[in-house]
């Protein structure tokens, strides 16, 4: 891609507003009009339901998680049983998403649609549903009373609209829907209006805001870039604990 290209890409889909630093400055802004309420929340003043549904990365979901417990912020992180690029079972990961309860955050169960497709009706969703709420119980040993569709699209899934399914607050229910003007940077850009457009519109007093945690890094980066980083990184700590587990055992590395 030419120069030219990148730095129009750059603009049109604000690369330099998903960084580490940029968020630290959205929320800062939030909290000077909004509260940061749970999805549990009966409140009636300006207040913003913040949420991560994490796809990719539970080590870039710390970071976050980590910048709103400093500014006094309690947020939503959803997690995937099934994911392509996280273990939740590896001890690594489970202990990052142990400091993110330790942080005061809400786990939430992202149910992946696509693993148990095709979905053929309500009562097919409530039993896949409870199976996996089960399992993230019985691994953290806490309830989990929320949860989000993992690509929606599938099924038409999101015909399946009830505030509450399988005991838990669905976050895609008609009442939420309705209430809520909602805020998303789905695939790395602004899928509607930006956060801070909306969050400065004084029109609007409730607010859904969805994040996905890889988006959000050091450096102004592309989306595809930050997919990379994720990925790359992840594969660099796997060679790292292996070089590690052999020099604890006294074993050597050949090649």
């Amino acid at each position: 891609m030419e120069k030219s290209s990148k730095k129009n890409y750059s603009k049109k889909y604000c690369f330099s507003d998903f960084t580490e630093k940029n968020y630290r400055q959205l929320l800062k802004l939030a909290k000077k009009r909004f509260e940061f309420k749970s999805f549990h929340t009966k409140s009636k003043n300006p207040h913003i339901i913040l949420r991560h549904d994490v796809d990719i990365s539970i080590h870039r979901s710390l970071k976050l998680a980590k910048i709103e417990a400093n500014l006094g912020i309690q947020s939503t992180y959803f997690l995937r049983l099934h994911s392509e690029y996280y273990n939740i079972f590896e001890k690594e990961i489970f202990q990052k998403i142990k400091e993110i309860i330790k942080l005061k955050h809400e786990i939430g169960l992202h149910f992946d649609v696509d693993f148990y497709s095709p979905i053929k009706s309500k009562k097919n969703l409530v039993s896949y549903l409870l199976k996996d709420k089960k399992i993230l119980e019985n691994l953290l040993l806490r309830k989990i009373k929320v949860f989000s569709y993992h690509n929606p699209d599938i099924d038409k899934i999101l015909k399946f609209d009830n505030d509450h399914i399988a005991g838990m607050v669905n976050v895609y229910g008609k009442n939420i829907k309705k209430k809520y003007s909602y805020c998303s940077d789905s695939n790395g850009f602004w899928r509607f209006n930006s956060l801070k457009d909306i969050i400065s519109n004084e029109k609007i007093n409730q607010v859904h805001v969805l994040l996905h945690p890889e988006w959000w890094q050091v450096n102004s980066l592309s989306p595809k870039q930050r997919i990379i980083r994720c990925i790359e990184g992840k594969a660099e700590n796997n060679k790292l604990l292996y070089k590690k587990t052999l020099k604890k055992m006294g074993r050597k590395n050949i090649g």
